[in-house]
């Protein structure tokens, strides 16, 4: 660096130096929903930056909070006094010498300038990556709004020590320095609350508390634009989930109407005054009758719906709560955004999820059943599934299998492998093991490019067994869970055998076989990982735990026992994807029982 580096950066920071838990969490916020290793609140001066807030520096730096500038791209924010993105700072000519590279790791950089009460940039809120990283319109609009926020936290820290300074404040700057307090406290309770929200139910249940506790307001109610966005629906934080939504035009006599038609905030002091200039407004039986704020939910240029306030009081508010309540919108519209884009991305996986999964053979007197449940989070599709039909041989196959991943690509490769293993059940006829060798074969000359485990079992029946009443099970297992096998007296257990090397690691690995005799009335459970994996248990507690729930349901006709495994198991969406297959040897002695339905092929 040369001389004169510290030329247009200010002289001194706006606080003192060291960790600050308050700028701590806006480094937490910022690394959770960027999804970074490294957040960071960055004050720079002609000395260097220092870090009040901090998360994932390389030692010593998480320690020590500062750095010289050498080590600085935040001072790039400062100087120029805007926003900053990059993919890979490497690659940029406007940082030469900088070793914030090799020493703290930085290569995708995206920061948003920090301003004093003053308006001064005097550092940066930025995210950092350790590999390049294209940044997202969503992710500079989270960090421009987490940056605000942090903003004002600072310009509050620095109204505080004036006041505190000249020992008697003037009550005017004590009031500005409490709203400010106000504000910021309200925004960053947004920011945490909205983070965890994935639905507009979630979105006006985590903004209808705050508002009555930070703003005084007696109501909050969200209004979304449907359909062809010619209608509102409303969304309140107390309603019953089994009543149907308040609909509504989209009608400038309307209040909530004319701010999403004309894209601009409506304010009425009192109900009187609401109603003579929107005559139609109905805002619900909770709706204070004094001052009425109601402001257009607007995102990348797009109107999604309207936020409505209430309060008791009446009188028009002033600039400064208008702006917080504004800044509010602001937040609930990236939040209402974010819970429609999911939406639609999980009806998306889910449809391309139950597209891949297979209709049932019913073999008489084998009865089959299958269950899959999405995981949890958001648009995510994995790579679990299940499969069974009945080779010319008369044979029956059955299918469970995981493709390593959380993604698109994982779904997709699981489809190929899927269709893989099915034609070469279909075509071999062989035992599991060596239809597993040739699917490894398969799919290194075909490039299927995955990892899976899988379960491959096939019940068939010979003379001898046919004249004793039984049926026999073989089974191979490439790296996957056990089968569970539920007997006639009502005892489960785990089938014997190790599960060999997962498909697509390499071929040529030796591949076993293993049985079992299936007797009359006995059931055989196949399940992926996700029924029995949580984080507060360990693997053979959950595979223990599906046991005992087999032994205790297991009477059930196989529908009912298959929900309830997932009931005891799962609950509702469980941490990831469940696939489930389970088959019941039906006597053959009689009539195949009314609850299996139609036996088919």
């Amino acid at each position: 660096m040369t001389d004169d580096a510290g030329a247009g950066l200010p002289e001194r920071a706006p606080l003192p130096g060291g960790a600050d838990a308050s700028f701590d969490r806006y480094a937490r916020l910022v690394r959770t929903q960027l999804g970074v290793p490294t957040a960071l609140v960055s004050l720079v001066t002609r000395d260097g930056q220092a870090f009040p807030g901090a998360l994932g520096l390389p030692l010593p730096w998480q320690e020590e909070r500062s750095t010289p500038l050498t080590h600085s791209v935040c001072q790039h924010v400062v100087r120029t006094r805007a926003a900053f993105a990059c993919e890979d700072v490497r690659e940029l000519p406007e940082l030469p010498g900088s070793l914030a590279t090799d020493d703290l790791g930085v290569v995708a950089y995206a920061g948003h300038p920090l301003r004093d009460a003053d308006g001064v940039v005097v550092g940066s809120l930025c995210a950092v990556d350790g590999v390049p990283r294209r940044w997202s319109e969503d992710d500079l609009q989270v960090l421009a709004d987490l940056a605000g926020s942090c903003s004002s936290e600072i310009a509050l820290r620095q109204l505080r020590e004036r006041a505190d300074a000249a020992l008697r404040a003037s009550e005017g700057s004590r009031r500005l320095a409490d709203a400010a307090e106000r504000r910021s406290r309200l925004l960053l309770a947004l920011s945490e609350g909205l983070a965890r929200t994935s639905t507009a139910d979630d979105v006006v249940r985590a903004v209808a508390p705050l508002a009555r506790e930070e703003l005084g307001a007696a109501s909050a109610h969200l209004h979304v634009l449907a359909g062809t966005r010619q209608r509102l629906l409303a969304v309140e934080p107390d309603a019953d989930p089994s009543d149907p939504p308040l609909e509504r035009r989209v009608d400038a006599r309307d209040a909530v109407g004319a701010a999403v038609r004309g894209r601009t905030t409506v304010v009425a002091e009192d109900r009187t005054a609401l109603l003579a200039e929107h005559p139609a407004t109905d805002l619900g039986a909770g709706a204070g009758g004094g001052t009425t704020v109601v402001v257009p939910l607007q995102v990348a240029g797009r109107v999604l719906g309207a936020l409505a306030l209430t309060w008791t009081g009446s009188g028009r508010p002033d600039a400064a709560a208008l702006g917080v309540v504004t800044a509010t919108a602001g937040y609930v519209g990236q939040a209402v955004a974010r819970a429609q884009l999911l939406a639609e991305q999980r009806s998306t996986a889910t449809l391309l999820q139950e597209a891949m999964l297979t209709e049932l053979p019913q073999p008489d007197h084998l009865q089959l059943v299958a269950r899959y449940v999405p995981a949890a989070r958001d648009a995510e599709v994995g790579g679990d599934w299940y499969d069974a039909l009945v080779t010319p041989d008369g044979a029956t196959h059955v299918v469970i299998g995981d493709v390593v991943g959380h993604d698109m690509r994982a779904a997709a490769a699981m489809g190929q492998l899927r269709s893989l293993l099915r034609t070469m059940v279909w075509a071999q006829q062989e035992p599991p093991s060596h239809v597993l060798s040739l699917v490894d074969e398969a799919m290194r000359g075909l490039h299927v490019p995955c990892l899976a485990t899988c379960v491959l079992a096939r019940v068939e029946q010979g003379a001898d067994d046919a004249a004793a009443g039984v049926r026999r099970l073989r089974w191979s297992s490439a790296g996957h869970l056990p089968p569970l096998l539920l007997g006639p007296d009502g005892t489960a257990h785990q089938l014997p055998g190790s599960g060999d090397l997962l498909l697509g690691v390499r071929t040529g690995t030796p591949r076993h076989d293993h049985e079992a005799v299936l007797e009359p009335g006995s059931t055989l459970l196949l399940s992926t990982d996700g029924l029995v994996e949580r984080r507060d248990r360990s693997l053979l507690d959950g595979v223990d735990a599906l046991r005992r729930s087999l032994e205790r349901h297991g009477g059930l006709p196989l529908d009912q026992l298959a929900d309830a495994l997932l009931d005891d198991l799962v609950g509702g969406h469980g941490e990831d994807d469940v696939a489930l297959l389970a088959l019941r040897a039906h006597p053959e002695d009689r009539p195949r029982p009314a609850e299996a339905g139609p036996g088919h092929l």
